[in-house]
């Protein structure tokens, strides 16, 4: 099994490779065309291509790096190759050249919105001052074979001047006094244009695509607006009766995106509790038994098939929560392969160290000696989790023996102090009295009072004992509710309810020990560890790849990275929280 792993290993880090070397290829024949213009979609897809290649190659480096023994301060440093070298400096040119290419286009659209803003004053002028008819038009046309050989303007002017335009041209039709018969006749034809596109914006709506409809109406509008004057008697209703086809379309347009939009939003919900659900498999107990692991192993993979189904979560949200999932499903088949390979290797030495437990349990079972005999039981448990698993035909069968030993102890130690049932009872009334000041308790206006009294009543409910074993869920749902219902009235951040509830997790774990052991708890610890390093990592990663954003847009990828680092450490201080949590819970 691990030979096949490492022969597809192998396969699949040539493959890469051969994948990077032909998209460098292709981006060398690209750039070898002057016309940047033609090539700058497929440039831009090979460099995006190479760059998710070289992720993968960096995911294997460190891989291969984890499994190697290292010293405490040694960290993972990626090992470049050529094809690193040589992409960065082709992607230097091409940044080199379309940066210049963006320049020029700039300086050229600036220069035509300067000569067309001149065109417009002479057109104004024109309109204004001259009284001549012959020079009016004369000036009209000259202006008019101007405007149509200047090229493009930048975009956020373009409306603003070509309505400009077409303004000052209705205008001079209307306000200089040509020839009346060619003034009717061109207004009249004109007239005929605006009827024919009236009548063709009623076909619009048999048009079944929606995309090709919102086509045909811009096509309409810019027709009607290259039209020119009509008479004015029956401009105005003419205009009215032809906008109120056309508009409707971009309602619908408009209606039809805000709909994907939101969308977009249940997606995003979607793929959270996706991901939510396989952070809450990652944190739950898994026994030492491959059984275990199939289990978890099938849900981790009807997730990623669920993950599949729900549709894109916008450009904004979409691949940052794949990072997300796609980092958790890493960690749980890293956990499972470390699981597997310890419990091949060392099957036969569990094997024999489990017997010897099984052994000291049994000489133990029978003792009276209840403080002695319970530190050396729970050091048995301890030492028993620490040897790992065996095979599982022999894990169950060890396991049921040094149970069974272990029971008989407990059983009769349980009898022994069967008077901490009393205290167990008594602490059940001091928690049911302190529920009821709780679900009691009104909100003020004073907000910060109010938190401080929420945290005095999580401060009573851990001072109390515990409780009988049967009311324990109960009473802790019952409490969680009614503070959560308070927090959720103060409108009180996330990570307050989450470390204030935090405790009544910590109580379960207790409570669930009933030998005294603190291995859930160390657990807990671990795995709380374990996300806090995955975070400093992901800082150091953010951090580094802010540094290679530079030039016209990377103020805001840096922004949004920015945001994102602080959100890592806001979460790695609810953590830290916890962890001290954790910590005073063994310690009592």
């Amino acid at each position: 099994m691990v030979e096949i792993y490492d022969i597809c290993k192998t396969n699949y880090t040539h493959f890469i490779s051969v994948m990077r070397s032909e998209l460098l290829q292709r981006i060398q024949d690209l750039l070898g065309n002057e016309d940047l213009e033609a090539i700058r979609k497929d440039v831009r897809s090979a460099i995006q291509s190479f760059h998710a290649l070289t992720q993968d190659e960096v995911r294997r480096q460190r891989d291969a790096w984890e499994k190697e023994e290292h010293e405490i301060d040694d960290s993972f440093l990626y090992k470049p190759s050529e094809d690193d070298a040589l992409f960065e400096e082709l992607s230097k040119q091409y940044k080199e050249r379309e940066k210049a290419w963006k320049a020029q286009i700039g300086e050229e659209q600036r220069s035509n919105l300067t000569l067309k803003e001149g065109l417009l004053a002479e057109l104004r002028s024109v309109i204004q001052e001259e009284e001549n008819i012959g020079k009016a038009f004369s000036s009209f046309n000259e202006v008019r074979e101007k405007w149509e050989k200047v090229g493009d303007v930048p975009g956020d002017k373009y409306k603003d001047v070509h309505d400009e335009y077409h303004r000052l041209r209705d205008e001079f039709f209307y306000n200089i006094n040509i020839y009346k018969q060619l003034q009717d006749h061109d207004l009249q034809i004109n007239n005929k244009k605006k009827l024919d596109l009236t009548e063709k914006a009623k076909a619009l709506t048999a048009i079944e695509n929606l995309k090709e409809r919102e086509k045909a109406a811009r096509d309409l509008q810019k027709q009607w607006l290259d039209v020119g004057p009509s008479p004015r008697e029956t401009y105005q209703e003419m205009a009215d009766t032809f906008f109120s086809i056309t508009r409707p379309v971009f309602d619908e347009v408009k209606a039809h995106y805000d709909k994907i939009r939101e969308g977009f939003v249940e997606h995003k919900v979607a793929k959270e509790a996706v991901i939510e659900n396989l952070r809450t498999l990652l944190t739950e107990e898994v026994e030492g038994n491959a059984k275990a692991w199939q289990g978890g192993t099938k849900k981790v993979i009807e997730m990623q098939g669920k993950w599949k189904e729900i549709g894109f979560a916008g450009k904004e949200h979409n691949e940052s929560l794949w990072k997300q999932f796609r980092e958790l499903s890493d960690v749980f088949f890293e956990k499972r392969q470390v699981f597997y390979d310890k419990m091949k290797a060392e099957g036969v030495e569990v094997k024999k160290a489990k017997i010897e437990l099984c052994e000291k349990a049994e000489a133990l079972k029978e003792s009276t000696d209840w403080k002695d005999t319970t530190l050396t039981m729970l050091q048995l448990q301890k030492s028993w989790k620490a040897c790992g698993s065996c095979s599982p035909g022999d894990e169950h069968r060890l396991w049921r023996r040094f149970h069974k030993a272990q029971d008989v102890f407990f059983k009769a130690k349980k009898e022994q102090f069967a008077e901490r049932n009393k205290e167990e009872k008594a602490n059940l009334i001091l928690k049911n009295a302190l529920l009821e000041k709780v679900e009691g308790f009104k909100v003020t206006e004073n907000r910060s009072e109010d938190l401080n009294t929420l945290k005095t009543f999580s401060t009573e409910w851990r001072k109390v004992g515990f409780v009988p074993r049967k009311v324990f869920e109960q009473i802790s749902d019952r409490f969680t509710k009614a503070m959560d219902k308070h927090y959720d009235a103060l409108s009180a951040q996330k990570s307050e309810r989450s470390v204030a509830s935090y405790q009544n997790h910590i109580n379960r774990l207790t409570k669930g020990d009933t030998r005294g052991g603190d291995g859930g708890l160390r657990r807990e610890q671990s795995i709380l560890r374990d996300k806090i390093s995955r975070l400093n990592t992901r800082i150091i990663q953010t951090e580094e790849n802010m540094e290679r954003f530079t030039g016209k847009g990377a103020q805001s990828i840096r922004d949004q990275a920015e945001k994102s680092i602080k959100s890592y450490k806001r979460e790695i201080d609810e953590m830290k929280a916890k962890l001290k949590m954790l910590r005073e819970a063994s310690e009592n």
